[in-house]
Formats: C-alpha cells, sequence, structure tokens
C-alpha cells in the first residue's frame, strides 16, 4: 500500500481547524480525532477517557497557575499537539501525515494567540471565566467540525 500523496482542499481546511482549537486547547489536537474514530468504532470507554482528559484541561485552564500559551513550553506543546492531532487526521482520512500534521502544527500558534487575544478583549469589566467558557466552546467546535464525517461515523454522530 502506497502513502497517499495529494493533499485535497477539504483536508487543508481541516488541518487549520484542529491547529487552531489544539493551539487553543492543546488537548484537543489529538481528542478530535481520537474521538472521532472512538465513536466509529462504538467504543464507550475510549470516548469516555477522551473527553474526561479534556474537561482536565479545560478545568485547569481556569486556575490563575496556568502557564502561558504564548511562550516557551505552552507555545512548544500546542505545536506539538497540533502536529500530532494532524497526523492523527490524516490516518483517519487516508491523506499525507507529514503535511497535514504541518499544516496543523502551523496553525496552533495562531489559535494560542487568537484566544489570548480573546480573553483580553472580553475580561474588560466582564467575568474572565464567562470569556474562557466562550473560548472553550469554539475550540470545540474547531475540532468537531475539523473531524465531522469521520469514515465510518453514523450521520448526525460525527
Amino acid at each position: 500500500m502506497t502513502a497517499p500523496t495529494d493533499l485535497t482542499a477539504a483536508t487543508v481546511t481541516r488541518a487549520v481547524l484542529l491547529g487552531l482549537a489544539a493551539g487553543s486547547r492543546s488537548t484537543l489536537g489529538a481528542a478530535g480525532p481520537l474521538l472521532a474514530g472512538a465513536r466509529s468504532r462504538g467504543s464507550r470507554p475510549a470516548q469516555y477517557a477522551i473527553a474526561l482528559a479534556v474537561t482536565g484541561e479545560l478545568a485547569t485552564d481556569k486556575l490563575p497557575c496556568a502557564p502561558s500559551r504564548l511562550a516557551g513550553p505552552g507555545k512548544a506543546v500546542r505545536v506539538l499537539a497540533g502536529g500530532l492531532g494532524g497526523a492523527l487526521l490524516a490516518r483517519g482520512l487516508g491523506q499525507p501525515v507529514l503535511a497535514t500534521a504541518g499544516i496543523a502544527a502551523a496553525a496552533a500558534p495562531v489559535g494560542a494567540a487568537a484566544g489570548v487575544r480573546w480573553r483580553s478583549l472580553w475580561g474588560t469589566g466582564r467575568g474572565a471565566w464567562v470569556g474562557a467558557v466562550v473560548e472553550d466552546a469554539v475550540a470545540i467546535g474547531l475540532a468537531r467540525a475539523a473531524c465531522a464525517g469521520w469514515p465510518g461515523t453514523r450521520p448526525g454522530r460525527g
């Protein structure tokens, strides 16, 4: 079996969406494709484990001691998470792995910066936690859109 060589426009779009999500919440890079795959296989335990990991990050992100996502390890983790997610996405869709991973990894710092900017704009005179929850919802939506229509997933469940 040969590796696919032609990257589709849809896969590029999916990789960008997943990378943006990983920039906001690093667990979403891998969680999006892993959850889509678990759904397609009907694996409830895997779905619960993945949801638990994402929930853990969503909760700890709200703590005042959460590190910056724009510098040092925080940025590196998000780039790696985007790349890993892109690789998983490509494997699941039968697309070129390196190109898809590279696109998702490149989009992750953009997602991180956009999330920080959103939170700084929202936080002026409003509850900061509300802005964080809105950011979470957007990031989850991006990851979900990136993995919509996963092969083997029933309509309305992907």
